[in-house]
């Protein structure tokens, strides 16, 4: 997978409040203990599920986690997080392996899971005054400006070990506030920063409000997905938001196909006739949505979302399984749904008109 010193603050809106705050950790949710309860093993690592993949953790659950813990004022847990990184993710070189089977390590990083750890590293450094985070993210960030850097464009991922690096980038993957945090830590080029921005603010749109999937950095072109998932665009949404580029013609379409399926979203979408190709919702998709919409003042479409996202979500105080978006029957749920959906919530309460 595939959502800071001012003025770099109002990039990042949806952290800018805890951090400028008198630091007090917030209550936990009810999603956040069953995280805690049924994906976070003891030494740290999160488990994708808790059937078939619960041998699999990722970076991208890792950072997720490290991004709320922070908006949540909770050094403790950070702390914690941070040692597992180091213990399980890091390399020696400071890049993050995007997956463990077990004690098994993939061959390469995932561009955006390492750089919303170095977002949530700089975040906590500043946040709690604590200078060895920093040290850690610009290390890391050095790292990725010296290898994953190509024809001045950051690319999806780098081999760990050939230092190998792939030649696209997929659009969901700019993270704002990454860059913008490299860049003031004097790490990021300015032409490496302009052209990120460029590549994700002059994605053309397609008729039905669709951004492109991926960049070819060599050939300079943008690539459609025919078959369209939601979670991209709502990270190319929220992310071209936070630039304050243009979203209104995604957010056009994800107002048309709510109201057309009686106030759903599903997963997946044909990119040509934009009806949905898929049956299931995910939180996921509503949690990214929300967190677009609220980029964009689109607050009552936002509360429509999150009603919707919180019907997924197991609401029986009685069941073991309480705050999860989890399936009951099945026990099918997924640590990248719980963790985005804890986020968007965590959001939602604190705006305080919505």
């Amino acid at each position: 997978m595939i959502y800071i010193y001012i003025p770099l603050l109002l990039l990042t809106s949806s952290c800018t409040n805890f951090l400028s705050e008198p630091h007090k950790e917030q209550p936990s949710l009810p999603t956040e203990k069953f995280i805690q309860k049924y994906l976070i093993e003891e030494d740290g690592r999160i488990q994708t599920n808790i059937t078939a993949l619960k041998e699999e953790y990722l970076s991208e659950s890792l950072g997720l986690w490290m991004q709320y813990l922070v908006v949540k004022d909770d050094r403790k847990q950070f702390d914690q997080q941070v040692e597992t990184l180091g213990k399980y993710f890091l390399t020696k070189d400071y890049f993050v392996t995007w997956k463990l089977y077990g004690d098994k390590k993939a061959p390469a990083n995932a561009f955006i899971d390492d750089l919303r750890i170095v977002e949530s590293l700089y975040h906590a450094g500043e946040k709690w005054n604590h200078t060895p985070y920093t040290k850690m993210a610009d290390k890391m960030s050095n790292k990725l400006v010296n290898y994953q850097t190509h024809n001045s464009l950051m690319v999806d991922f780098v081999e760990l070990a050939s230092k190998n690096k792939g030649s696209e980038v997929t659009l969901s993957y700019i993270i704002p506030a990454g860059f913008e945090l490299m860049r003031q830590a004097e790490i990021l080029p300015i032409k490496t920063y302009e052209s990120t921005k460029k590549v994700l603010l002059d994605a053309p749109h397609s008729e039905l409000g669709f951004y492109p999937k991926r960049y070819d950095v060599p050939k300079g072109t943008y690539t459609y997905a025919q078959e369209v998932n939601l979670i991209d665009q709502f990270y190319v949404g929220y992310h071209r938001a936070q630039w304050q580029g243009d979203v209104e013609p995604l957010v056009a379409f994800a107002k048309q196909a709510f109201a057309e399926s009686g106030g759903k979203l599903y997963g997946r979408y044909d990119g040509r006739t934009g009806k949905p190709v898929v049956a299931y919702e995910a939180a996921s998709v509503y949690a990214l949505a929300i967190l677009m919409c609220l980029e964009v003042e689109e607050k009552d479409f936002a509360k429509d979302l999150y009603a919707q996202m919180k019907t997924l979500q197991q609401s029986d105080e009685k069941s073991p399984y309480y705050g999860g978006y989890i399936d009951t029957e099945t026990k099918e749920t997924h640590s990248f749904d719980n963790l985005l959906a804890l986020l968007a919530e965590r959001r939602v309460l604190d705006e305080t008109d919505f």
